[in-house]
C-alpha cells in the first residue's frame, strides 16, 4: 500500500468490515444450526478478515473479490 492517509486507511478497514459482516452474517446463518452460538464469533472473525485485507491490499483485494464472486453467476 502506498502512502494512505488514516482517513483512507479507516475507510478502507471500514468498507472491508462492513462487507465481511454482511457475507459472514449470511455464512453463520446458513450453518446456524450446526454452529450454535458460535455464528456471532464467526460474524466478527470474518468481518475483521475483509477488513484487515481490504486495508492492506487495497483496490486489489476488491478487484480479486469481484473476480470471485463473479465466478457463482
Amino acid at each position: 500500500m502506498q502512502n494512505a492517509d488514516s482517513a483512507e486507511k479507516g475507510i478502507r478497514f471500514g468498507c472491508g468490515f462492513v462487507f465481511g459482516l454482511l457475507v459472514g452474517g449470511i455464512s453463520s446463518l446458513r450453518w446456524y444450526y450446526e454452529a450454535g452460538n458460535s455464528t456471532a464469533v464467526a460474524t466478527i472473525v470474518i468481518a475483521l478478515v475483509f477488513g484487515f485485507a481490504a486495508l492492506r491490499f487495497g483496490d486489489v483485494f476488491w478487484r480479486w473479490l469481484a473476480k470471485w464472486l463473479a465466478w457463482f453467476n
